[in-house]
């Protein structure tokens, strides 16, 4: 079975199309006269600016539509929690009707270029103490993260100028 299609609705009649056809309805015709129309229009614009007042829409949500809006949250919270409906669905849910989306956890990929300053005797030491140097900072960040060393991070190890100030004898039991 078809869903029913909405025909489009045709918008409202302009104020001098109604002008023009009650002028018409009462004197059929005859034409108005010169800038009766015009006149007539901008009359009544004027009387319903200065004489009319819109409703005002309230700018804060009232307290209960506050409260139903946490209960909506926290419902659709706790429904995700007992697994009574995805995470995706709730936040679907949420957005569509202004509300935070539930927090989730992310795993988070990234591909940094990290340029490091370090002292080693080949590119491969180089290579090994810059990375060791990242995995310092990150063991001591406080957030759940690891390093997924593969070897394409290794993009480029220039070599630079000896440097004097680096620990002597590098070998084992000297």
């Amino acid at each position: 079975m078809s869903e029913p299609t909405a025909m489009p609705t045709a918008p409202p009649p302009t104020l001098e199309s109604v002008l023009h056809n009650a002028w018409d309805a009462f004197h059929p015709g005859q034409p108005a006269p010169l800038g009766w129309l015009t006149h007539t229009s901008t009359q009544i614009q004027a009387y319903l600016r200065d004489h009319h007042t819109c409703p005002q829409r309230p700018t804060e949500a009232t307290e209960s539509t506050a409260q139903f809006r946490n209960q909506v949250w926290h419902a659709l919270r706790d429904a995700v929690g007992e697994h009574d409906i995805d995470v995706d669905a709730a936040n679907k849910i949420l957005d569509a009707v202004g509300l935070p989306l539930l927090p989730r956890r992310w795993q988070v990929r990234l591909t940094l270029s990290v340029l490091a300053e370090v002292t080693a005797a080949s590119s491969e030491d180089a290579f090994d103490t810059a990375e060791a140097a990242v995995e310092a900072a990150l063991a001591g960040a406080e957030l759940e993260a690891r390093i997924e060393w593969n070897g394409s991070e290794r993009d480029n190890a220039d070599p630079g100028d000896f440097d004097p100030a680096a620990p002597g004898h590098p070998w084992p039991g000297s």
